[in-house]
């Protein structure tokens, strides 16, 4: 069965037991005759598609002997379907009931497994890769990206190497990016901030001039070394600069063959650069503005948190408390975990609203910041104008309360339960034609 093909993709890599699920398929309807023969077998003597030592998951265990019971007792399942005794019928139907539901749960388990093996396929097209040529001046060794210690005044050039593992040419771009924090409350390398922190005064992409051109030719199947110089400013503040070197393909887009389309991919990669200039320097965390607004069509109340010290924040908690001026009734709240922000940057830290609307007034937003070593407490009056209050509730998509989680799970189980029951139906409809 070397042919055959998994969920209409050729070439995919199936465990054992799941190839001989589907030959076994195959030999099924190649000799039906016979199968029905060895049906007759007691479950115990059910081979895993021919594997008696194959082990196997409790979901495959019960799909393949689900199936011998089904075939076993086919003669005596017909014959109690005529039975006036309704106790003994509706025992057969939830049977057969639940042995579908296991092997329709099998089938779609053996999908979504394909489905993924295909997705970590398609991220061996990069057909390119990036390595840091790594200088004596790093402070941490073990890592693969630039963590240089630096001087005011200290000009270094450094060098990365490109490497093509395609047989065609290829075009790469690439540019120093300033590392910012994006609204997820995460360091960002791989797009830039649209504005500039007003706490940063020495952005890297400043500081490092490329010598290649922006756009690089790798040939196929080779190596090409780029540089690019450091030069850090005689007033530069004692501290961490942060950034990263980015490589992206401006050449990766290929055709669907069904629909003519061409579809662009994106590939990239990103080199973190981190420099410190002297040693690093303790946090510093400020609470700007608190406002009404939208992002992503969802309305909320957004506090802007501000990182004016050059050093990373790791591992940080915010949590943000909403009440009406003057009482202790919490409006709402959220909190965010597990957030790291860049050294002179500043994120909307989000409280949203769901379903409620935004309504006029006067709040307070009670806020606590902290990770291992440092904890900010903050605190802010604020008003919500009845004006910005209408356009934002106009505008937002979020107008509906949210639905329970526990209604999607009734949902899905009813509709895999009615799917089940057609399927039984048509099954048990047929047997009684034969």
């Amino acid at each position: 069965m070397e042919d055959v093909t998994f969920g209409g993709f050729p070439n995919e890599t199936a465990c054992g037991l799941c190839t001989d699920f589907w030959a076994t398929g195959a030999r099924l309807r190649k000799s039906d005759a016979e199968a029905r023969e060895k049906a007759s077998n007691n479950v115990e003597d059910v081979t895993f598609g021919g594997f008696p030592n194959e082990t196997a998951c409790g979901l495959c265990a019960d799909f393949w002997a689900t199936g011998a019971r089904l075939r076993k007792s086919d003669a005596e399942a017909r014959e109690k379907s005529q039975s006036p005794h309704p106790k003994h019928n509706g025992g057969t139907a939830m049977k057969r009931l639940r042995g579908l539901i296991v092997i329709l749960s099998a089938i779609a388990a053996m999908f979504i497994t394909t489905g993924l093996v295909r997705a970590a396929n398609d991220d061996a097209n990069v057909n390119f890769n990036v390595q840091a040529q790594i200088p004596d001046n790093q402070i941490d060794k073990k890592q693969s990206y630039f963590d240089l210690k630096m001087n005011p005044g200290q000009t270094q050039t450094v060098s990365t190497i490109v490497q093509n593992t395609s047989d065609k040419d290829m075009r790469i771009k690439n540019e120093i990016h300033t590392a910012h924090t994006n609204e997820n409350g995460q360091i960002e390398y791989v797009t830039e901030s649209k504005k500039q922190d007003s706490s940063l005064k020495v952005p890297l992409k400043k500081i490092t001039q490329l010598h290649e051109a922006k756009v690089i030719t790798v040939p196929a199947n080779s190596k090409k070394t780029v540089s690019a110089t450091i030069r850090v400013p005689d007033n530069a503040k004692t501290g961490v600069i942060l950034g990263a070197w980015y490589f992206e393909r401006i050449d990766a887009k290929q055709k669907d063959r069904k629909t003519g389309v061409t579809v662009h991919n994106k590939y990239s990669y990103a080199v973190a650069m981190k420099l410190t200039v002297n040693h690093e320097v303790s946090a510093a965390l400020k609470l700007n503005d608190v406002k009404p607004g939208l992002r992503n069509y969802k309305k909320g109340v957004f506090a802007n948190l501000q990182n004016t010290a050059a050093v990373i924040i790791p591992n940080l908690t915010v949590q943000g408390k909403i009440y009406p001026q003057g009482s202790d009734k919490v409006v709402k709240q959220a909190k965010l975990q597990q957030m790291i922000m860049a050294p002179n940057s500043n994120f909307d830290f989000p409280i949203l609203f769901g379903g409620e609307e935004l309504k006029p007034g006067k709040y307070t937003l009670k806020m606590t910041a902290k990770n291992e070593n440092d904890t900010w407490h903050f605190k802010r009056h604020f008003t919500i104008r009845a004006s910005d209050a209408n356009r934002i509730n106009d505008k937002s998509l979020d107008k509906a309360k949210p639905r329970h989680p526990g209604w999607y799970m009734v949902e899905g189980a009813g509709a895999v339960i009615i799917l089940g029951a057609i399927i039984g139906g048509a099954t048990w409809w047929f047997r009684r034609r034969r």
